[in-house]
């Protein structure tokens, strides 16, 4: 049987300098390495599935210590320059910009990459395997976004064959395979360290030379494969105090207009009407398909840590570009919610990829912030009652099933900020928790009420 393992990168572009490279010699690293791809897995279980023991990660990781052979799509390379001020910038005296080279591949947008192994894995393994690989967000540098998973073995793969022991037509290239016994430190390992050690390659790897083949030269000769369609981007939040999960609404209204901003920079003054929530008469729409923008608080700590952009009827080109632009939110509208602080892009694609923490499914929900109603209830009705009818109402606005319970949780959800940046105070909505639970399992995600493009009313699933 095998074990086959695939990548594909959305975006169409690979970024990567190759160990022992200067990233100015405009050299990409054609295929990924194997060296590559479990310092990736590595990462991954750190910082997405900790609870993994390390003797079980090493254990399927092993399987990279073998050369793969390689099948890869059609594709060319192409570099892009760009001239930054040099040190003399911060002095205020006028120097020399450096030069710095950015090389990339360039495949079909979801193109495929596979790498197969004769060697079986056995089930235990595989699962570890598979959660490491679905948990990789990007592959080589930031920019290269990928998705990866375990191929089956009657999938179809590229043509392009690249082995270690293969005929001698193409063009050479080296790259890094890790040597057992695997060990963390060493797939850990600095380049910084490295350097100082005055090492060119990491202890415990080993040069392999294969043979790429050439790509062809001639345009149309790629097969077009259906593009799934780009629903939301994530980011992590980096800043040495991160703000109360009660700020919820600032940080997605923040986000917002950075969002908006972004667009109409690289689109000549233009506004978006999914990332607006507006047409371009500035009537706002009203099916829920445009950007939802959430802050989050994934670890349980009572702190914001993820923000995200979804937008359920998808985003384009334009807009995924102007929001992986977004590095950083600063601006004094929202200085009593929290301080300025540094976005790093973690992913982007369908929602299920890139947030499955608030995807589920699950039988039961919970409110990670507040729902407030957006009609008023009658003078007659118990809030309880009006609260669980409007619930009902939005679920059903929104495709969702009717729930078999809804119950008003009681907390501290007045605390939460419950208006926009450019609203007053005065405007604070009246909002609560509540628990959902179905007569099956629904797939989220579940954002409900008034504000719920601004982060309030958001459902997590319960475990």
């Amino acid at each position: 049987m095998g074990t086959t393992i695939v990548a594909s990168f959305p975006w169409g572009r690979y970024h990567a300098t190759p160990w022992g490279r200067n990233v100015n010699e405009g050299v990409v690293e054609w295929p990924p390495s194997p060296w590559r791809l479990a310092r990736a897995l590595v990462a991954a279980w750190k910082v997405r599935v900790p609870e993994f023991e390390e003797a079980d990660v090493l254990e399927a990781l092993d399987l990279l210590c073998d050369p793969p052979d390689y099948l890869l799509p059609p594709f060319t390379t192409g570099h892009s320059r760009h001239y930054l001020p040099d040190t003399q910038h911060r002095l205020g005296v006028g120097g020399n910009t450096d030069k710095v080279l950015d090389a990339f591949v360039v495949t079909e947008r979801d193109g495929l990459v596979a790498m197969r192994w004769e060697r079986t894995l056995r089930p235990e393994q595989r699962r570890t395997l598979s959660t490491l690989l679905d948990r990789v967000s990007y592959l080589g540098r930031a920019e290269s976004v990928c998705d990866m998973r375990l191929g089956e073995e009657s999938e179809d793969f590229p043509e392009l064959l690249c082995t270690p022991s293969g005929p001698d037509e193409g063009e050479g290239v080296e790259l890094l395979v890790p040597e057992r016994p695997l060990t963390v430190a060493a797939l850990t390992a600095r380049t910084v360290d490295l350097r100082q050690r005055r090492l060119r390659y990491p202890p415990g790897t080993r040069l392999v030379t294969y043979r790429r083949p050439e790509p062809p030269t001639t345009r149309g000769s790629a097969t077009h494969r259906a593009v799934r369609t780009v629903e939301a981007v994530r980011w992590t939040i980096t800043t040495p105090a991160r703000p109360s999960v009660r700020a919820a609404v600032a940080m997605a209204d923040a986000v917002r207009q950075a969002a908006m901003s972004r667009f109409g920079r690289l689109n000549d003054g233009q506004v978006s009407p999914v990332l607006a929530g507006k047409d371009r008469a500035g009537t706002p729409l009203r099916d829920h398909r445009h950007a939802h923008y959430l802050a989050l608080d994934l670890d349980g700590d009572g702190l914001l840590d993820t923000l995200v952009c979804w937008a359920p009827g998808g985003l384009g080109g334009a807009e995924i570009a102007a929001l992986a632009r977004i590095d950083g939110l600063a601006g004094r509208s929202f200085a009593r919610d929290f301080r300025p602080c540094r976005l790093g892009l973690e992913a982007v694609g369908a929602v299920e990829a890139v947030i499955p923490e608030v995807v589920g499914p699950s039988d039961r929900w919970r409110s990670h912030t507040p729902f407030a109603p957006p009609r008023h209830g009658r003078r007659n009705r118990p809030w309880d009652a009006h609260v669980k009818a409007e619930v009902v109402r939005e679920l059903t606005y929104r495709g969702l099933p009717q729930p078999v319970e809804a119950a008003v949780e009681p907390g501290e959800w007045l605390a939460f900020r419950r208006h926009r940046l450019t609203e007053r105070l005065a405007d604070g909505r009246r909002a609560i928790g509540v628990t959902l639970r179905f007569d099956r399992p629904v797939a989220g995600p579940i954002v409900l009420g008034a504000l719920s493009h601004f982060g309030l009313g958001v459902f997590l699933p319960m475990h």
